[in-house]
Parts: structure tokens; sequence; C-alpha cells
């Protein structure tokens, strides 16, 4: 498939950016829905349940040494509103859904948890 884009505008083709993000994170969402799927059903045809192969942070925190050394949870400040898996606490490098979005001329309020 090809498309001739040397006749847009810059607002075209920042318009078609964001459509094709937001398409490659719909296929990415069905991907991960597939091979979830597809784990599960492995998992319960072994006699497990994906969440004892799995463990989710809770778990991970629970394992964590005590004391000064124990990891922290921090709540997640920002989530990314084409994809609502993707979280960041505002803490850290800026992923690059957040600055996509900057970019896109959204401000960090704009995706801000609420």
């Amino acid at each position: 498939m090809s498309i001739d884009i040397s006749g847009l505008s810059i607002a075209e083709l920042e318009q078609l950016a964001v459509a094709a993000k937001a398409r490659v994170e719909v296929l990415k969402r069905q991907q991960f829905a597939e091979v979830r799927r597809s784990l599960e059903a492995q998992a319960k045809e072994a006699g497990f349940d994906i969440y004892e192969l799995f463990a989710g942070r809770g778990a991970r925190t629970a394992m964590a040494p005590a004391g000064d050394q124990a990891k922290r949870f921090v709540a997640p400040k920002y989530r990314n509103p084409i994809n609502h898996l993707q979280t960041w606490t505002g803490r850290g490098k800026q992923p690059h859904w957040v600055r996509d979005a900057i970019a896109a001329g959204k401000s960090l309020d704009d995706l801000q948890i609420k």
C-alpha cells in the first residue's frame, strides 16, 4: 500500500501521524488480547491459572525486602488516552507516548488521571 503524502500540509501530516499512531495502538491491543487468550488457554490446559504464573504488581511488592530497601509503589499520575494500559508516575524520563502527546498539542494536564 502506498500513500502519496507529498501534497499534504503540515497540519494534515500531523493529523495523519496521530491517526497512524492510534491505529498502531489499536492493533497492539488486539494482538495483546490474542496472546493473552492463548496464554490463558495454555495455562488452563496445564492446570494453572494465568495469575499464578504471572503475578501482578502486588506480588512483586510483597516479595521486596523489608525496611529501607523495600521498593515502594508509586501510583501513576498520567495515563495514555489511546492505550489505557500505559501509565506514568511523573518520575524519571517521560515515556514516548507522553512526548508524542505533548508534540501533538496536548498538555500534561490532559493526560492526568482524575
